[in-house]
Formats: structure tokens, sequence, C-alpha cells
């Protein structure tokens, strides 16, 4: 998060995040930086289609793991709370495979800014996983290391787009 507001806080810009499967720990991530009223709005975890809709104005869509979903979520946390910013992410953190059929450790994370700036990736669930998973045993990697690893990698997407802006501009 420190890379990040390092890179807003002197242009005076602001990032909304909108999370479904990293559960708030994106935004733990950025308020642990001090003085993070300076760029942080604010965020929602909007886990259930109905909270999506609810809070961000979303219609329930099918599937939902996908960069352009992701993006859907920035562009409407990016809206509702007047950021420059906007960052989503939607995914899968498990133990199992989501209603869908989509396994755990798929995430799409989304980034929009100003200038019609847009960037998404995908993350893919470890090879291990499956196989783990497949005689019933505990997965390799926690519930709660996928919802980790799915912030930390929202925060480094932030961060590495705000960079990308502003060389660019």
């Amino acid at each position: 998060g420190a890379r990040l507001a390092a890179l807003l806080v002197p242009k005076g810009q602001t990032i909304a995040i909108a999370e479904t499967s990293a559960g708030g720990l994106i935004s733990s991530n950025l308020l642990a930086v001090a003085g993070a009223s300076k760029f942080f709005r604010g965020g929602v975890v909007c886990y259930s289609p109905q909270s999506k809709e609810a809070l961000l104005g979303l219609k329930p869509r099918m599937p939902t793991a996908t960069e352009a979903h992701a993006l859907e979520l920035a562009l409407a946390a990016r809206e509702r709370l007047a950021a420059d910013w906007g960052l989503g992410e939607t995914g899968v953190a498990g133990p199992g495979k989501n209603s869908r059929g989509c396994n755990p450790g798929v995430c799409a994370i989304g980034l929009v800014g100003p200038n019609g700036f847009q960037k998404a990736i995908m993350l893919w669930p470890d090879d291990t996983l499956s196989a783990a998973d497949a005689y019933g045993q505990a997965p390799k990697v926690s519930r709660l290391e996928r919802m980790q690893h799915f912030g930390a990698c929202a925060v480094e997407l932030a961060a590495d787009g705000a960079e990308a802006h502003y060389e660019g501009n």
C-alpha cells in the first residue's frame, strides 16, 4: 500500500475499492498506510450478488471471476465513491469450487483510472491444489492465504498501473 500511496498522494489522486473474495484485505492493506485518508476514498466488500446490486448498482452477472467483471467492479467503486482510480477484485478463495464450477485460486483484478486507463489481470490456481483437493486432502494453500494473495496482487496491480499511467502522461 505504501508504494501506491507514494504515487497517488503527490498527484492529489484517490482510489476506491470493490472486493469480493479478498474480503476487505485490499482495503486493510491501504488503510495500514499512515495518512491513508489522503488517497483512500473507501472500499466495499460485495461478496454476494445482492450486495453488488445494493452497494454498487450492479446487476447479477455470470460468470463472475472474469476480467470484465473485475473492471465493472472497479468502475462502479470509482464512480460511487468519486475517486480518480477504482480497483475491483473477484475470485474464488475456496476451499472448493464456487457455485459456477470455478476452481479455487482463480481471481480477476481490474483497475480503472484517469483518461480511460484500464488494466486487468487473471490469477490462476497453483497446479498442486487440484491434486490435493482431488484426494480429499487439505489444500496446500488455505482460504486465508488465497485471500491474502488476491489482496496483495490487487494492490500491486494498482501501483503498477498508476506508475505506468503517470510515466505515460
